[in-house]
Formats: structure tokens, C-alpha cells, sequence
């Protein structure tokens, strides 16, 4: 396994590992199904100066709700076709942090060419990160946080590396991370705040300034229901993830991501 596929943020997590694992089903994918591909919703015009948008403001974490969300995901091709990736599971649940309460946000996938996990410990305070632990196949990514720094090892193929580097309280981890968070945040048309994706690209993390918006309100069919969302979406350099969020329960219903070969879906099942 190369060093450059255990690559981890919020975006590339699901970004540029499912769409490598994506190109590692196709031996196992069933006949793909035709069928019109979302519509994307195009990046914004005029490139957002991160420096002049405020972090944004951690919510209280006792907010938080426990419980386990599934999502079915697929990538639809330009030609309408639709590549089945399995299913992601998230699970919020009740955790110690050195003796401390906190919250355990994990992720698992199914139906993939290769097991990935994801572990996020949380402050139950403010939902700052305390640890941080994922698995893509054999390859081993961990890490510890302090109030502005993090310090933690990477393991692949061809060996393990260490790596410390200054982080701002902004930081955001997981998929599962920032959809739980964007849940609790005071959305509304027009709300802009800026966040740190930290990145893993091999052995050399880095951080990534990246920025939250509300673009609009929209109403999107999910699982036969017309449901009423938050059109949100995190944009970090080339990156962009779209996030819809329920109005009526604050739920991340829905995610979309743009890849080479298609768009990536992920659809909250009931």
C-alpha cells in the first residue's frame, strides 16, 4: 500500500480514500445501475480570503447525541452510472478521556475493498480533540492533542514516522467529526466560519485553513421524504464537501464530493 493512500482529514478521508477504494471495487461492483447523477453544486466564483473569516465558535458539547447513523455510499459517473461503495457507520457514544467525560465518535466501513476504521475522542465540554486513531487495511495513523499542538505516529508498508507540529484550536478530524459538529453549529443563509483540516499525507501532516459556509436552503428528496436541509459546504484550497443538514433534527442527511471519475454520494438511510 503506497504511503500517499493513507491520507486522512475530513474531505480526503472520504475523498481520496473512497475513491481509491472505489477504483479497488470495481472487480466486486454488480452491474452498475443507469441512472442521472446528482447535481453538483458549483464552487463559489470568487475565492474566499480565510484570514478575514473568524474561527468558528465550539459549541457546547453536552449537545451532543448519542447513537449510530448509517450512510449508503456510491459514486455516480458522468455517464449515469452508479458504482455501490459499500456502507459508513458513525456511532457517537460515551467516553473517559483520562479519567475526564468525553465523547467517542467511531467509523467503520463496509462493503469496501480494503477495512477502514476511524476514532475520534472528544472533550465532552467543547468537543475539543483529545485523541485520534484510524486504520486503512494494515496501515496505522495515531495521534495525541494538546490546547495547540499534536504529536503522533504514522505507520505503513514502509515503515513508521513520528511526526509534532503546532495546531490551532479550530481543528477539525474526522468525517464523523465535522458532520457532528456542522450539526450544532448556528446555521443560517449567509453563516461563514473558518476551521483547520489536518491533513496526513504519508508521514508529513499538515494543517489545512479551510472554511465553513451556508449557501443556501434547499429541499432534497432522502429515502422517499422531501426534507428540508442547510446546503453547507467546507471548502479547503481544491478540496470541497457539500453537507446537507435537516432542518427539522439537525442531521447530516446527506454529503456530496466531487472526484475524477464522477461524484461521491453518501445518503442517510432510515
Amino acid at each position: 500500500m503506497p504511503a500517499g493512500f493513507f491520507s486522512l482529514s475530513i474531505s480526503l478521508l472520504r475523498y481520496s480514500v473512497l475513491g481509491m477504494l472505489y477504483a479497488g471495487s470495481l472487480a466486486h461492483a454488480q452491474v452498475p445501475i443507469p441512472a442521472p447523477p446528482p447535481t453538483a453544486v458549483p464552487v463559489a466564483s470568487a475565492p474566499v480570503i480565510i484570514d478575514s473569516v473568524p474561527s468558528f465558535e465550539r459549541p457546547n458539547g453536552a449537545l451532543l447525541r448519542a447513537g449510530t447513523l448509517t450512510y449508503q455510499l456510491s459514486l455516480h459517473r458522468p455517464s449515469g452510472e452508479i458504482i455501490p461503495l459499500g456502507v459508513r457507520s458513525v456511532s457517537v457514544s460515551d467516553a473517559s478521556i483520562g479519567g475526564a467525560p468525553g465523547w467517542l465518535i467511531a467509523e467503520s466501513r463496509t462493503g469496501t475493498a480494503v477495512a477502514t476504521t476511524d476514532s475520534v475522542y472528544l472533550a465532552r465540554s467543547d468537543l475539543s480533540p483529545e485523541r485520534w486513531s484510524a486504520t486503512i487495511g494494515a496501515s496505522q495513523f495515531g495521534a495525541a492533542f494538546t490546547r495547540d499542538s499534536v504529536f503522533g505516529a504514522v505507520q505503513t508498508y514502509q515503515g513508521r514516522a513520528s511526526f509534532t507540529l503546532a495546531l490551532p484550536r479550530d481543528a477539525l478530524l474526522s468525517a464523523g467529526m465535522i458532520e457532528r459538529l456542522v450539526e450544532l453549529l448556528p446555521l443560517r443563509v449567509g453563516y461563514r466560519a473558518a476551521a483547520t483540516l489536518l491533513l496526513v499525507e504519508g508521514s508529513s501532516p499538515r494543517p489545512q485553513r479551510a472554511v465553513l459556509s451556508v449557501d443556501r436552503e434547499e429541499r432534497i428528496d432522502v429515502g422517499g421524504r422531501s426534507v428540508d436541509c442547510w446546503l453547507v459546504a467546507l471548502r479547503a484550497g481544491a478540496i470541497e464537501e457539500r453537507l446537507w443538514v435537516a432542518k427539522d433534527d439537525a442531521r447530516v442527511v446527506r454529503t456530496e464530493q466531487s472526484l475524477v471519475d464522477g461524484l461521491l454520494l453518501a445518503v442517510l438511510q432510515p
